[in-house]
Order: C-alpha cells, then structure tokens, then sequence
C-alpha cells in the first residue's frame, strides 16, 4: 500500500513538472502582453518576467487596444471565427454520415473504403498542398471561404473515428426503432446523435483546433489581406516594422484564448470515464 502510495506522488510530481514546464510561455505571454516594450526588455530572463505589473493595473489593457487599432484585428478575429464555424459543423455533418454509412449499411466494397481510409490517413494533408490548390484555382474557388473550407471537411481520420464509435453502438436500439416506422434519417439524428455526444463533441474539439491554427492553407487561398484569418494576421503583425513585442503577445493572446475556452468547455466529454457515455 506504501509502495503505491509512493508511485501516485511521484505520478504528480512529475504531471505538475510538465504542468508547469507548458504553462510557462502561455503565462509569459499573457503577461508580456500587459507591459510596455521596455518593461519586456529590462525582465527579460528573469521570474520578473512572469509577473505582472500590478501597479499599473490601468495601463493593461493598452497594448490591445493599440493592436486593435493599428491592424483592424476585429475583422481577423470575426474571418476566424466565420471560417472555423463552417469548418467544424461541415466536417461534423460529412464526416459523421459518412462513418455511420460505413458502420451501419451494406455499402458496396466496404472493407475496400476501410482500407483505403487507413492508407489515407498516413499521408498528412500538407503533403497534397499543390494538387488540392490547382483543383481549388481551376474551381474558382481561390479567395473565398469554400477554397479554404472544403478540402478541411472530409477527413479519412475522422471518417474512421466515427465508423469505429457507431460500430458499438447495440443494433437492437435501431432495429426497434425500424419496428416503430423510424426512417434512417430519423434513427441517426434522434437515436444515434444524442448517445454519441462523447465522440462529437472530441473531433469537433480536434477540428476546431485545426482550423483556428491554419496558417499556410489560408495564405495560399486568400489574395486580399482583408480576408486573412487570426493565424496569418498574427504573423503579418510580427513582420510589420515596427514591431512592439507587447502588441505581438496582445496578438496571441486574443488567438489562444478561444482555443483554452472550447477546451476547458469540452474537456468533460473527452475525458476517459467519459469516452464510452450511453454505450453498453
């Protein structure tokens, strides 16, 4: 009983060590994006540093407004937002019927797409970079939100993730839904949806996350500046001279914090304990 005892608080010491080992440039960046360029310069290496300055409170706020102001950072933050919508709740749509299709119906050469999806999901997408743009040009989709969206929707991982979860779920709950006069459509969204919250709300979450963060995509989609998501606009902010370190890290700030929000909110469903709710 000692001995377990022992490897649990050595399990946390080491959980805290990292805890505290990631947090620290989050925090350094919270706080610089409080302090004037001087006050990062002269605090700079020390624990200084990760500290804000409490007696000037007032002035906390005024590298945001100033970057607000200076790059019309409102607009990135509502094309990110616009964009990372439509992304999110179009992959969720396409990605989970596709799952469900393949779990559920006799599709034709079934374990052929299952294969082709694992062999899929090996090369990542940046590796088709070129041959998706030329598709996207030739299109007409280059500088709009659909050149950026759609090759973000369906996804071979997500495809598989969906097909693996509905493959739990027990036939007996459709097949007594077929009983009642249930169509597909029916069963989907009123049976399968709500007992498959866990696995939703987990690649939303993953979705998300990729698509607040893309930066080469949108660069290469997008030819007006005005259109440019929070990750490029963050980027052009720290080439554009002059650069105020404090205005940079105000920058990051407004473009991580959603990230921990969705997170923190969603954090509940994709936790282990969790993982399998309303599946038996």
């Amino acid at each position: 009983m000692k001995g377990i005892t022992v490897i649990r608080l050595l399990k946390y010491i080491v959980l805290i060590a990292f805890a505290i080992l990631f947090l620290f440039p989050t925090v350094w960046m919270l706080v610089s994006s409080t302090k004037t360029v001087v006050e990062i310069s002269e605090e700079i290496g020390s624990m200084q540093s990760f500290i804000p300055n409490f007696s000037n409170i007032q002035n906390w706020l005024i590298p945001y407004q100033e970057m607000f102001s200076r790059f019309n950072f409102s607009i990135h933050f509502f094309n990110s937002v616009y964009y990372t919508f439509i992304i999110v709740f179009g992959s969720l749509f396409v990605n989970s019927l596709a799952g469900y299709a393949l779990a559920v119906f006799d599709v034709p050469f079934k374990k052929f797409i299952t294969g082709a999806l694992i062999i899929l999901i090996i090369f990542p997408f940046q590796s088709v970079f070129i041959q998706i743009f030329i598709i996207i040009n030739q299109w007409n989709l280059t500088n709009t939100v659909w050149g950026l969206a759609l090759p973000h929707i369906g996804s071979a991982f997500y495809i598989y993730l969906f097909m693996v979860f509905f493959q739990r779920i027990p036939k007996e709950l459709r097949e007594s839904a077929y009983i009642d006069g249930a169509s597909n459509w029916k069963i989907f969204t009123k049976i399968v949806v709500p007992i498959s919250r866990p696995i939703f709300m987990t690649i939303g979450i993953l979705v998300f996350v990729g698509a607040w963060n893309d930066y080469v995509w949108p660069l290469m989609v997008f030819t007006e500046e005005s259109k440019y998501p929070l990750s490029v606009a963050v980027n052009i902010m720290n080439e554009t001279k002059p650069a105020y370190l404090n205005q940079v890290m105000a920058g990051l700030t407004v473009t991580t914090i959603p990230i921990l929000l969705i997170f923190i909110l969603g954090q509940k469903y994709i936790t282990p304990q969790n993982s399998s709710s309303g599946i038996k």
